[in-house]
């Protein structure tokens, strides 16, 4: 089992961890702006992300946001998390976002336990793998 556990010094709106990503071959981008986003089915990676590990699309996809629909290159990467595990062969897409180098959808979150708890004006976000149900 693998647990981690981030506390935050006042509650925030948006939870984000570091997290490393990886190409097939083996490149890494390591980023401490990734953000976890239950309302995401899938992982998004920035352009920045596509260019620091010279990722060439497999695939084309259709991703939709704030914006609406939109056509995205589809990348196969594995990404490993702060608790240590590494999710393998994940299809991301690409999209062009600046605040955040990765968005951590439900294709990784549902994975785990996934718990935010906002006592003492603080925010503690914690994540456990595999799924054990229950209290963290």
């Amino acid at each position: 089992m693998a647990k981690f556990k981030k506390e935050f010094p006042d509650i925030v709106e948006t939870i984000t961890t570091d997290c490393d990503i990886f190409s097939s071959d083996g490149r890494k981008f390591h980023t401490d702006n990734a953000m976890w986003d239950t309302g995401a089915d899938n992982t998004v990676i920035s352009k920045r992300v596509v260019e620091g590990l010279g990722l060439t699309p497999y695939n084309q996809g259709s991703i939709a946001g704030i914006g609406g629909v939109s056509d995205s290159n589809v990348y196969l990467v594995h990404i490993l998390l702060p608790s240590g595990d590494c999710v393998t062969n994940v299809e991301v897409m690409e999209n062009d976002f600046y605040d955040y180098d990765v968005i951590i959808g439900m294709d990784i979150i549902m994975f785990g336990d996934f718990l935010i708890t906002n006592t003492n004006d603080k925010t503690v976000f914690q994540f456990r793998t595999p799924s054990e149900g229950g209290v963290l």
